[in-house]
């Protein structure tokens, strides 16, 4: 495990000792949201409190998003990506469908996701372990089309990755049945941050720090989900960045940059499929960054 993973797996560790009563809860909310992923379901897609980077085939077919289950309606503009990977975010119809779909973005392509300070016990600011002018920030906010950030009945943003499993079956991976393991063999890839390298990683639930270089690459396991009926994939996995400490990176944006490929050559590699996320210094916080000018103003790394 890498330095960043040891100093965020001990912070929880001791918080988890009984040294911080609103960490624990945050844990045990942690737990409970686990827990309803694994009884979730939906005929469409994982409809899941913690909203996840879907991962299919075919980017150019479309469902008509007014009556989606019916496939007679569907576009396909391109007949030759029809086994070519893809990411996608939150779909229109979900009740948390991203505004930028199927980009993680607003409607006008600005930055949806937002990063703000992580936490230690008792709120404190988690300083890197080697440079204490750098502060660890998370990708961690509530969201729903009807209120918008910080909606307590929305879903939180963004963790993980998730095989899409669209209206009648479109974007699936292939999927026989449970007894029949599918050949495909997925990797995520890190093609790179506009930050600097090595101030962006992410972590795995048992705190193992995975795609901590550009170039890198994470075998995504698959498994068979019963809430879908089918071979796919489901892997909780959190963003962390190294920011300035003094909150002088408020109000910036910067990016990071994912592809997919299938190592046994079933389906053809992803195109790249970037985050961008604007800085704030909480979640709820984005209203007041907008409103003083902030974004407007920013140093935009990417």
């Amino acid at each position: 495990m890498s330095a960043c993973g040891e100093t965020l797996l001990r912070v929880r560790e001791e918080a988890l000792l009984g040294e911080d009563t609103r960490t624990v809860k945050c844990a045990l909310m942690t737990t409970t949201l686990a827990a309803m992923l694994m009884a979730s379901s939906s005929p469409l897609w994982a409809d899941c409190p913690i909203a996840h980077t879907h991962i299919g085939v075919n980017p150019t077919l479309r469902p008509d998003w007014s009556e989606p289950a019916n496939r007679a309606l569907d576009t396909d503009p391109d007949l030759t990506d029809n086994n070519k990977l893809w990411f996608f975010s939150l779909p229109p119809a979900h009740a948390a469908g991203t505004p930028g779909w199927p980009a993680w973005s607003n409607a006008d392509g600005s930055a949806f996701l937002l990063a703000s300070p992580e936490t230690g016990p008792g709120g404190s600011a988690i300083i890197h372990p080697t440079d204490p002018t750098r502060q660890l920030y998370t990708c961690r906010f509530m969201w729903s089309k009807a209120n918008g950030y910080d909606d307590s009945l929305g879903v939180q943003h963004v963790d993980g990755w998730h095989s899409a499993h669209g209206p009648g079956g479109m974007w699936s991976l292939e999927s026989v049945d449970e007894q029949t393991v599918p050949g495909w063999d997925l990797y995520l890839k890190r093609e790179g941050t506009s930050l600097a390298e090595h101030d962006f990683f992410m972590e795995l639930p048992a705190g193992a720090s995975v795609l901590t270089a550009n170039g890198s690459s994470h075998q995504l396991p698959k498994a068979w989900l019963p809430d879908s009926n089918a071979w796919g994939l489901h892997e909780h996995m959190t963003f962390y960045f190294w920011l300035s400490a003094d909150g002088s990176d408020i109000g910036d944006e910067f990016s990071a940059t994912f592809s997919v490929y299938d190592a046994s050559g079933m389906y053809t590699a992803s195109d790249p499929f970037t985050f961008h996320f604007a800085v704030v210094p909480e979640p709820a916080s984005l209203g007041m960054v907008l409103m003083g000018g902030l974004l407007a103003a920013r140093r935009r790394h990417g």
